[in-house]
Order: C-alpha cells, then structure tokens, then sequence
C-alpha cells in the first residue's frame, strides 16, 4: 500500500472517530402559557472535549458538542426582563445531565455559571452535574413551573424539551 493511501485511510479512521465521539443535543422549547412569554438571552457552551457549537435545526436549537465532558447553557427571561433562570445540560462520562437554576440575579450570566459546573466555586453545582439527571422540575418565586426533560437520552443524538408552564 502506498503512502498515500494509508495516510488517507488514517485520517478518514481519525476522521469517522471524532464523529463518533462528538455528540448533538436538539433542544426545544415549549411555552405552556399566555401570561409571560420567555426568550433565549445567552447561550453557552463549555470549553472541554473541543468545545462545541451552537445552530439551528428544523426549527429547534442544536448543540454539537465534541465529546463527552463538556456542556451548553440556556439563559432566559421573560420580554419585560424578569424571572430569568438557566438550563444547563451536556453529556458527563458518556451519560447527558441537566440542571434549572431559577431566580438568577443580573449578574449571573451563562458566562459565570457555567464553569461552576467544573470547578469547586460551587460544589452543588458540581454535584448536579454528576447526578447525570436527565429531568428536573423547578417550581420559581413567581409559581411558574420549569421543566427539561431529555426525550432522548441513549446514544450521541440526545433530544431536550424545555417546558415553560
């Protein structure tokens, strides 16, 4: 076999891989009621395992992340400005997790709570990601219930749904 050959076949190998360990996280958002409408004001993604990218897909958010030990955020808040809370979500030791913070200040933006899931700055953070929990359900301050729940949860394509009550 020639050089060239087995250098293509080893980076096709490498290639094929990389696809393999990477993995894409669909998110959808559902908005359950009238009296307050949420919208997407920062998202994140954590630099571990090649980081990651955010698109859109079919009409839903898509995170391809580029293995697992690594993670996206969703920061929301309702048009007037109010009720901001986040989702955190990726995959830890192969499995997805996720964690809803509600009541967030102004200043705690996706940027700064994101690294609280992978330093000790905040262990209970930490310790959600390790739950590798793949549905939570938070009730706010103002009694509106967040929801995420992986509808997808096995393999290297998760599906995420977000419910805003």
């Amino acid at each position: 076999m020639n050089s060239q050959v087995l250098a293509s076949a080893k980076s096709s190998f490498y290639f094929k891989q990389s696809i393999k360990m990477s993995y894409s996280i669909k998110v959808r958002v559902y908005q359950t009621n009238e009296n307050a409408f949420f919208r997407v004001v920062e998202k994140g993604v954590w630099h571990y395992a090649n980081g990651g990218i955010w698109s859109e897909q079919d009409d839903a958010l898509l995170l391809t992340i580029g293995g697992s030990g690594t993670s996206g955020i969703l920061r929301f808040q309702t048009e007037e400005g109010k009720e901001a809370f986040f989702v955190a979500f990726g995959v830890h030791n192969y499995k997805p997790w996720l964690d809803i913070i509600t009541g967030l200040a102004d200043d705690v933006t996706g940027v700064r709570a994101l690294p609280e899931y992978y330093n000790d700055s905040n262990p209970e953070r930490v310790k959600s990601r390790e739950a590798q929990r793949t549905s939570q359900s938070i009730l706010n301050i103002d009694h509106r219930t967040i929801s995420a729940r992986y509808k997808v949860s096995e393999g290297h394509n998760l599906e995420l749904n977000i419910i805003l009550g």
